[in-house]
């Protein structure tokens, strides 16, 4: 018989996440299911017994792997940590349960490592931004706080999906399911940009799908200020785009060659290859290190939509095509422009289309945390390769409890000037999208010929 607990039933009592009860229950349950009867300690492992517990419904497999690890600890403030969502632009993003209300919401923390004044002047900006934003396809700030040193902000908890899990689970939705969720943060990116504020981290993982059907966006911890909106918070993020900000593959060529040069119709690109995204399952410039894929966003076209999803048209294709072109000038100017133009696939098939993403949404995850391996998903701020090389080993494996989580930026090699952009008049924008356009046809066509007969 046993004489003392382990390190992981003494955590799971410490915490209060476990009893006595429950854990001898589960000792037993396994001690009896060895060949031999032997009821030694030996016998049975802190990681069978955690898998027995979870097995039996008493804690999820997240509390499991911090009680092997011998925390105890799984409160900030008045709010009890439940499980992991992810990270953030700014954090680790935690799911939790307020004590007294009982209320479900989502909590980001902000890591031991951004600490400094800096770090803590921009978390307090993000707070400030959300805290005046209030729209129904953005996510919601419901409070913020700290907890000894732990900084926290606390949003709406959004059941369901992102779009970045849901492609890769179920494979690339419909040009109709597609059109409606970037329609929908068009919408928000409409309000968001109407408020001063440009969003900088724009992709897949960042679009929460409700079991609805409805899409809210999230995580404004790389949010950049307009001075002519929010002089004093300026200040704060006017440190930040000394170096390149955001996601790799998802990353507008202006921010890449300049990263001062933050625009509101930087975050229309961004938009554009998460709807590439959406119909092909594909980011547009798959594979290769970090600085490959930047350098191919500024030089490349991606892989036509339709050679990769025959449910792709020729005028969703010209659609992203507008939204993903490389100089500014001439890309789809507006937020509100995308809506209009993917209004037709909107209108067609829209009660539809939510209903079919709505259920996607509501399946259990396939996987409990985002895979390491996808370390390219993550915010870079770019410096030089060699910073690069000697992150990537600090980022494959981040913390995942909310009082030591680490956040270590991703960098890359730098990048090359481009050629000085000349800007284009109206009318030279608008033939360039019919040329798009046309170009778009003359692919399909061939594809057609090709592959059809």
């Amino acid at each position: 018989m046993r004489t003392e607990r382990s390190i992981f039933e003494q955590a799971g009592l410490a915490s209060g996440l476990l009893t006595e009860d429950q854990i001898d229950l589960a000792w037993h349950m396994l001690a009896e299911s060895l060949p031999d009867n032997d009821l030694s300690l030996e016998e049975v492992s802190d990681r069978q017994l955690a898998v027995q517990l979870v097995e039996l419904g008493h804690i999820n497999q997240w509390q499991a792997e911090q009680l092997c690890q011998g925390r105890t600890k799984f409160t900030l403030g008045a709010y009890r940590i439940l499980d992991a969502i992810g990270q953030g632009g700014m954090g680790w993003v935690f799911k939790g349960e307020h004590e007294l209300l009982g209320r479900i919401e989502a909590i980001k923390v902000l890591p031991k490592s951004q600490t400094d004044a800096n770090s803590i002047s921009n978390f307090r900006k993000e707070i400030r931004a959300q805290a005046r934003l209030d729209h129904p396809h953005l996510v919601r700030l419901t409070y913020a706080d700290t907890d000894g040193d732990t900084y926290f902000l606390v949003t709406e908890y959004v059941p369901g999906s992102d779009l970045r899990r849901l492609v890769r689970e179920h494979g690339p939705v419909s040009p109709a399911q597609a059109a409606l969720i970037i329609s929908q943060t068009a919408e928000a990116l409409c309000y968001v940009h109407a408020q001063g504020l440009i969003h900088r981290d724009v992709k897949p993982g960042n679009l929460l799908i409700t079991p609805e059907g409805h899409t809210k966006l999230a995580d404004l911890g790389l949010a950049f200020f307009s001075s002519d909106c929010f002089p004093e918070e300026s200040k704060l993020s006017q440190t930040r785009p000394k170096h390149i900000v955001g996601t790799a593959d998802f990353l507008a060529p202006e921010i890449i060659v300049t990263p001062s040069e933050v625009r509101p119709i930087s975050d229309i690109y961004s938009l554009g290859c998460t709807l590439y995204y959406a119909v092909t399952g594909k980011v547009p410039y798959p594979g290769g290190k970090t600085a490959d894929k930047l350098r191919r966003h500024l030089d490349e076209v991606p892989i036509p939509a339709i050679w990769l999803n025959s449910r792709v048209d020729n005028k969703l294709m010209g659609v992203i095509g507008a939204m993903m072109q490389k100089r500014p000038s001439d890309r789809v100017a507006t937020a509100a422009e995308v809506v209009e133009l993917l209004r037709p696939w909107v209108i067609s098939e829209e009660s539809g289309a939510r209903q079919t993403i709505g259920n996607l949404a509501k399946l259990p995850s396939k996987q409990v945390f985002r895979d390491a391996s996808l370390a390219d998903t993550k915010p870079v701020a770019i410096e030089s390769e060699e910073t690069y090389s000697q992150n990537r080993q600090a980022t494959e494996h981040p913390a995942r409890h909310p009082q030591s989580v680490e956040n270590k930026s991703q960098s890359s090699a730098a990048i090359p000037a481009a050629p000085t952009e000349s800007h284009a008049t109206p009318l030279d924008r608008a033939t360039r999208i019919t040329l798009g356009l046309a170009i778009a046809a003359i692919v399909a066509a061939i594809y057609l010929v090709l592959f059809k007969t």
